[in-house]
């Protein structure tokens, strides 16, 4: 086992799969912006480090590496919907939409 400090340049040491974590979730915000190009809104690829205590040492800390992504929602419009007398909804819908 090897040591070494903690920046920007040894983050992949950190955890195995972190490196690949972020370049599949990286690789689907190009496609989902490939797919979606009059969709303007930014597609978001994050590391996060939580730190927190470590519980056996007060001078040590445990890191969990995290990849999170983000992609904008499709927009869709909102449907009108009427209650029938059975507490049921009821809503309208082109058939050559689908």
């Amino acid at each position: 086992m090897q040591t070494t400090e903690l920046s920007l340049r040894s983050l992949h040491l950190l955890s195995p799969g972190l490196a690949d974590d972020f370049a599949q979730q990286l690789q689907a915000a190009v496609i989902d912006c490939r797919q979606r190009p009059s969709l303007a809104q930014k597609r978001e690829v994050t590391i996060k480090l939580a730190v927190t205590p470590h519980p056996e040492d007060p001078d040590d800390v445990s890191i969990l590496p995290v990849t999170t992504s983000k992609t904008p929602a499709r927009k869709i419009d909102p449907v009108r919907a009427r209650r029938t007398r059975a507490n049921q909804l009821q809503f309208d819908f082109d058939t050559e939409d689908f």
